[in-house]
């Protein structure tokens, strides 16, 4: 059996189909001696700036002339010149690189391993990739009249026995060996600097990113700020339980590809008023990745990089044949040279906050963080020790909203809402202390408290024969993925003496959707022990007609948003209407939240729904007054 060459060692007359004949004997003799001791040097390297000189003395042997510039893929995966040789070209490379990005002959060299191009009739480009079996690390330019196609493949090869010697260095790594320049726009060592990239993406790693970051905070002054953004796939855990999870792979190379692309345009410098070295894009969770900027001229504007990254994904991804249409939740945070003590822990606690604040929105949204979020002196850490606090000295209290059928007056139930004052009388804001007891865990043992307590109010009122109303009660994404839910729910109810049909629980399809298959397995629970399931903030986030066919409900709650337009906004009615007539079709009752006038009221009540919540009919108040302005004969 004839050995067969690699493709790059095939002398420039033998094409493709001359293999069957085994020929390779129009090899110059210099380009195997070249090559010979390339692979014989290769081993004694311990550095990628090592690797890239076994490019560099080829290069020498073959063509003395020629001048070089090697571009490394950066952690914000941007293609950089590091060195040209000689340095005196460094000037004419970079213009020779620009023009060659814009004939797209480095798109062509990325995608196919090399590519040859004319820069005049004296000059003769070519482009050759460094790569590996995970991951793109560079690109070497050569420019020499005398680049004729002979030497092609060997320049090439060369390249390839680089990647080969790049994937021995890094094999049991997750970073590879870049050195920086010298100088530039930011001052950097001259030497090999271990830079952490993600095998599947390429992008950078959380560590890198969150020293990028804080050099970015370092760097802001009073008119520059640094800012960072997280993105979050919404619900991508269905795609690797649907799909498969090379699928899965797939979409997220395709979408770091993509907003790679985004980010670095033209535009988008513009936009926020930055350069393309100042940005670093990472992946920094499972299905999360992370913006780093720094020296930012316009954060006023980041919410509108955040939409100008939506529309890039908008186009959906090809998948087995179809389209498939995901969204990204955006939290966006910025510091300027003004903010004290900000450190890139800090930023990315703020951004943080202001993903799970866009994903309880509702998919594909962005939120920008906002100081006035949590009360002044009560940080994260704070907030979860008066938690704690309220827990051990029962100090939570209740406040409970009225609930009523829209065609008679008459009140069919009360929303539960908790609240928590600080010690001097300040209230706290349920936005700002409840993401804190869901990402502690707390939110299990204070939705226990709300259910006891709930029940017990709920006897009080029954004991002085005022009216049987139920009671809604919201259940949190922690809560709905304890496997136990039912069966912890219906022993609280049972041990104070309430039954079940007494408490609607309310639930965001958001919240099932983290858990999908787990949650629903709950709801079947709770809905055969004989809770009320009612799909909160219906027409937003994850709600779709998918909720109503899959999940157990009971009712829909028509979200605050679709009633606040109603007064004005004809599109408006005709949503809302659309909603009504749907859940009317499937037998179900609809709560509309959020009415806040009487038009508003009007407009829902002729249009046929069947209960109504909000400020224009009642605000949540403490259980006396409840009973004095509802249970008691006291007006509506």
């Amino acid at each position: 059996m004839k050995q067969i060459p690699h493709p790059r060692f095939l002398c420039p007359a033998e094409s493709v189909n001359d293999l069957s004949s085994g020929s390779a004997s129009g090899i110059h003799p210099l380009a195997l001696d070249v090559l010979r001791e390339a692979m014989a040097r290769l081993p004694a390297c311990r550095s990628f700036a090592e690797l890239l000189a076994v490019i560099e003395r080829g290069t020498r042997l073959l063509l003395p002339t020629a001048q070089m510039a090697f571009l490394l893929r950066q952690p914000d995966a941007c293609l950089e010149i590091v060195h040209c040789v000689p340095s005196a070209a460094q000037d004419r490379l970079r213009a020779l690189v620009d023009e060659l990005i814009e004939r797209d002959r480095f798109g062509q060299a990325l995608k196919q391993g090399f590519a040859w191009a004319s820069a005049g009739p004296d000059r003769t480009c070519l482009l050759s990739r460094i790569s590996t079996t995970s991951r793109i690390h560079g690109l070497v330019l050569w420019v020499d009249p005398a680049l004729a196609p002979p030497w092609h493949q060997t320049l090439g090869a060369l390249t390839d026995l680089v990647g080969l010697g790049l994937e021995r260095l890094n094999e049991d790594a997750e970073a590879v060996m870049v050195p920086l320049p010298p100088s530039g726009a930011r001052s950097r060592p001259a030497l090999d600097v271990a830079i952490p990239a993600d095998r599947l993406t390429g992008l950078a790693h959380r560590a890198h990113f969150m020293r990028f970051l804080q050099q970015a905070i370092l760097d802001s002054v009073p008119h520059l700020s640094a800012a960072a953004l997280l993105l979050d796939i919404d619900g991508f855990h269905r795609v690797n339980r649907e799909l498969s999870y090379e699928s899965g792979d797939q979409i997220l190379c395709e979408l770091a590809l993509r907003l790679d692309g985004a980010l670095r345009s033209e535009s988008t410098c513009d936009r926020v008023g930055v350069v393309e070295h100042d940005i670093c894009f990472a992946r920094t969770g499972a299905d999360e990745f992370g913006v780093a900027l720094a020296r930012v001229h316009h954060p006023q504007r980041l919410g509108e990089l955040a939409a100008h990254l939506h529309s890039h994904i908008a186009e959906g991804f090809l998948q087995q044949g179809s389209r498939l249409h995901l969204s990204v939740s955006i939290g966006i945070a910025a510091a300027s040279g003004l903010a004290e003590s900000t450190s890139a822990q800090d930023l990315m606690r703020n951004a943080d906050t202001a993903l799970k604040r866009a994903e309880q929105a509702g998919r594909n949204r962005y939120a920008l963080y906002e100081s006035s979020w949590e009360a002044p002196g009560t940080p994260h850490l704070r907030t979860e020790s008066l938690l704690q606090e309220a827990l051990r000295q029962d100090s939570f209290t209740l406040h409970f909203q009225p609930q009523f059928a829209l065609a008679t007056g008459h009140l069919t139930g009360a929303e539960v809402l908790l609240r928590l004052t600080l010690g001097d009388g300040t209230p706290l804001s349920p936005a700002s202390f409840i993401p804190v007891a869901e990402s502690t865990g707390q939110i299990i043992e204070i939705g226990e408290w709300v259910l006891r307590r709930a029940c017990r109010q709920l006897r009080v009122w029954d004991a002085l024969g005022l009216a049987r109303i139920p009671f809604a009660v919201n259940v949190s994404a922690i809560e709905l993925s304890q496997a136990d839910l039912s069966t912890r729910l219906q022993f609280i109810l049972e041990q104070e003496g309430v039954g079940m049909e007494r408490l609607h629980l309310e639930i965001t399809e958001t919240a099932i959707a983290r858990n999908e298959a787990l949650a629903i397995a709950n709801l079947k629970a709770l809905r055969a022990a004989g809770f009320e399931i009612w799909i909160d903030d219906f027409g937003t986030g994850y709600s779709s007609l998918k909720s109503i066919k899959n999940y157990p409900a009971s009712g829909l709650k028509l979200d605050r948003e679709f009633v606040k337009d109603l007064s004005e906004d004809q599109a408006a009615r005709v949503v809302a209407a659309s909603i009504l007539d749907l859940a009317r079709n499937l037998g179900y009752p609809v709560v509309a939240e959020g009415i806040e006038n009487a038009v508003q009221c009007a407009l829902l009540r002729s249009q046929g729904c069947d209960i109504g919540q909000g400020f224009h009919l009642g605000h949540p108040v403490d259980a006396l007054e409840f009973q004095r302005l509802y249970l008691s004969g006291g007006a509506n």
